[in-house]
């Protein structure tokens, strides 16, 4: 008996050290990692109050490491993109006139997306899905060459089905087709008939970041996502923005949030070239595939100048060079003289965002936030408005859009220029996901966003101060509880 009890109280004497011990490690490790203050104090308070579970969900999402494996194939990758990053796509000289008063912005953007500035590219902005989808379908039609796609969501059905059959109608005829999916987004369609059909055809598809339990031994984060949304056709025309492959009215939560709204650009001009490396840096770095993409001369550098767009285009990730699309968003909203208008389905920023928007309609800018009144995500949506009382007593003005689920993710500045792309203003695409914004310098391109923001504001409600102070405590309290998780999300 007295045996019994001694070895209970050794082994709970040793699961007792092992749970300091790990408390100890997380703190220690999440204070030399530079963790945002609310993320640290989470990881340390939940690593506390449940050391296992908070110590093996530290291994799976505390930090941003994307596995030795592609860790190194990245490095060798990132080498490669140098060539193309050093290469000075825009005409030698001084800016042109109306470029000069943005060059900090350019030369920080150029600096973050290790991407030169180019010049020539004629931009079409496609400001609705049915624009999106036939506009696809005829290029992808008339493809002689080659196809490359990256997708977050890939779902057969409805409109999706017509470009899969384009899809499959051109590598009959013998173009080249690759396609990139995140594991997660399209982890439906990777398994399904839709997709054995594509391979059956030739068509090479590749899982981006599979999540694999045995990664973890390897130190990969179970949830950094590819939300990159990118086509290239013919090395010669491409596309990207919000838009995934998947039909808008078609989705599980359509029936309750209604339909996505979505815009893409598509491009024509030398930045189709700095698009083209972001989709063979990708492609390279899956361990499936092989850098020989990223060994060509480049040849295509020399592709004619066809518009008036000057064009920066950032990838970003978590490629430990810091938030790039943090730095970029707050630069991009303090340029802000006149006007900022900025739409995005998912709101959830740091508070260096937020003292940027107010600082910015402090000084006099006509700042306006569209955002959808219903999501797919309630933690999200409840995180969202805890920022809203800072914002609506500051100046800025916030729409609820009513037409559907808002997906278009732009800044538009001035009706100068506009930072397009596939970025949240939220956590996830701030510091983990794989990201690709453009910096889009074009009169033309700026008129037409402000039109379509226009149609989104036709949809929208304007939210009343006076009325939003006045809100349920019950609300308050769904806020402020969604508010304190928000460095997690």
């Amino acid at each position: 008996m007295l045996s019994s009890s001694s070895d209970f109280s050794f082994w709970g004497l040793v699961a007792f050290f092992v749970q300091v011990f790990i408390v100890v490690a997380v703190t220690l490790r999440v204070m030399l990692t530079r963790h945002p203050p609310g993320a640290s104090f989470a990881w340390i308070l939940i690593t506390t109050l449940l050391p296992y579970a908070g110590f093996f969900l530290y291994l799976m999402f505390g930090e941003r490491p994307v596995g030795r494996l592609r860790a190194a194939r990245q490095k060798k990758a990132i080498a490669h993109w140098v060539r193309i990053a050093n290469h000075k796509l825009t005409p030698l000289g001084p800016l042109p006139r109306f470029l000069v008063r943005h060059r900090s912005l350019i030369h920080l953007a150029t600096r973050l997306g290790g991407m030169p500035l180019t010049t020539g590219s004629l931009p079409r902005l496609l400001g609705t899905s049915e624009a999106v989808i036939e506009s696809l379908l005829r290029d992808i039609r008339n493809a002689r060459r080659s196809i490359a796609m990256t997708f977050y969501i890939w779902e057969g059905g409805g409109e999706i089905d017509r470009i899969s059959e384009a899809i499959l109608a051109a590598r009959a005829r013998g173009v080249r087709v690759r396609i990139l999916l995140d594991a997660f987004g399209s982890r439906g369609f990777l398994r399904s008939r839709s997709a054995q059909r594509f391979r059956d055809a030739g068509v090479e598809l590749s899982s981006a970041m599979p999540m694999r339990f045995w990664k973890i031994l390897g130190l990969q984060r179970a949830d950094l996502r590819m939300h990159r949304k990118l086509v290239v056709i013919d090395e010669a025309v491409a596309y990207t923005g919000s838009f995934n492959m998947i039909d808008p009215t078609g989705y599980d939560a359509a029936v309750e949030v209604g339909a996505w709204v979505d815009a893409m650009v598509r491009l024509e001009g030398p930045a189709v070239i700095s698009l083209l490396a972001v989709w063979r840096f990708d492609w390279a770095l899956q361990p499936d595939e092989d850098l020989s993409d990223l060994e060509h001369d480049y040849a295509l550098l020399d592709m004619l100048n066809c518009g008036p767009a000057s064009v920066v285009t950032i990838p970003s990730g978590p490629y430990d060079k810091g938030d790039q699309s943090l730095h970029l968003v707050i630069e991009t909203i303090n340029r802000a003289e006149r006007t900022l208008s900025i739409t995005t389905p998912y709101f959830v920023p740091n508070e260096a965002v937020v003292i940027a928007l107010v600082n910015a309609a402090l000084r006099g800018v006509r700042v306006e936030l569209i955002v959808p009144h219903r999501t797919d995500s309630r933690a999200v949506a409840w995180a969202t408005r805890r920022y809203f009382d800072d914002l609506l007593q500051a100046g800025v003005k916030i729409l609820y859009f009513e037409g559907g689920l808002l997906h278009t993710k732009a800044v538009a500045v001035d009706e100068e220029f506009v930072l397009f792309g596939t970025l949240n203003i939220d956590n996830r695409s701030m510091h983990l996901n794989f990201e690709l914004s453009l910096l889009i310098f074009d009169a033309g391109f700026a008129e037409n966003f402000g039109k379509t923001l226009a149609r989104y504001r036709a949809s929208s409600v304007p939210i009343d101060p006076e009325r939003w102070r006045r809100r349920p405590v019950v609300e308050r309290l769904k806020e402020g509880a969604s508010y304190l998780i928000s460095p997690l999300l």
